[in-house]
C-alpha cells in the first residue's frame, strides 16, 4: 500500500544521512531547523490524508460485502421464480419440483460462496487497513521518542558544556584578581641600599 507519510520519512531519513556531521562527534549532525520543521508539517498535513485512505478501503470492502448479498439474494429470487413457473406446469409437475430443488440449491452454494469471498475479502482489507495503521503509529511513535531524547541530550550536553565554560572563566577572573592584589606596589618597596 503506498503510504504518503512513509515517503516524507523517507525523504527525512535521505535529508539526515546527507547531513554534514558536527565537528568531533561520530553520531551528531549539523540540520537545518526549517527543513526538519517543513518534514513535520508535511506529516502533520499527509497523517488525516492515510486515516481518510483507510477509510475509503473500509467503506469500499462493505459496498462489496453489501453488493455480494444483493447477488445472492437476486439468485434466490430468480431461482424461485424458476421453480415457481416449472411447478405451473402440470405436466411436468415431477421434474418442475426436482429441477427446482436443484436450482434452489445451486443457487444457495453460489450465494454462499459469493458471500463467504466477499466476507474473507472484507476482513483481508479490515485487517491490512488496521495493521497498517498500527504501523504507521508505532514507527512515529518510536521515531518521536527517539527524536526528543537525542534532543534532550544534545541541549543537556550543551548546557553542561556552557556551565563548564562558565565556571572556568570565572575562577579563571578571581585567579587574576587574586595575583594583582599579591603584587606589592613600587612606591611602598623597601630603599634599596644606595638610597640609604
Amino acid at each position: 500500500m503506498d503510504s504518503q507519510i512513509f515517503q516524507v520519512i523517507d525523504e527525512m531519513e535521505e535529508y539526515i544521512s546527507n547531513c554534514k556531521g558536527k565537528f568531533m562527534s561520530s553520531t551528531e549532525i549539523i540540520c537545518n531547523r526549517d527543513k526538519m520543521e517543513e518534514f513535520l508539517r508535511d506529516l502533520r498535513r499527509k497523517a488525516p490524508e492515510e486515516i481518510d485512505k483507510c477509510r475509503k478501503i473500509i467503506a469500499r470492502q462493505e459496498a462489496i460485502y453489501s453488493d455480494a448479498k444483493v447477488r445472492a439474494q437476486k439468485l434466490l429470487d430468480d431461482s424461485a421464480a424458476q421453480s415457481e413457473n416449472l411447478v405451473s406446469q402440470n405436466e411436468i409437475m415431477k421434474r418442475a419440483y426436482a429441477q427446482a430443488d436443484e436450482v434452489v440449491a445451486l443457487a444457495q452454494k453460489q450465494a454462499q460462496n459469493t458471500v463467504d469471498s466477499a466476507i474473507v475479502e472484507a476482513n483481508e482489507y479490515r485487517n491490512g487497513a488496521a495493521q497498517y495503521m498500527e504501523d504507521v503509529m508505532v514507527y512515529l511513535e518510536n521515531f518521536f521518542a527517539a527524536s526528543s531524547k537525542e534532543i534532550n541530550d544534545n541541549y543537556t550536553k550543551l548546557l553542561n558544556s556552557i556551565n563548564s565554560y562558565a565556571e572556568r572563566i570565572h575562577e579563571d577572573h578571581l585567579s587574576l584578581h587574586q595575583e594583582e592584589s599579591e603584587e606589592i606596589p613600587a612606591e611602598t618597596a623597601a630603599p634599596t641600599t644606595d638610597e640609604q
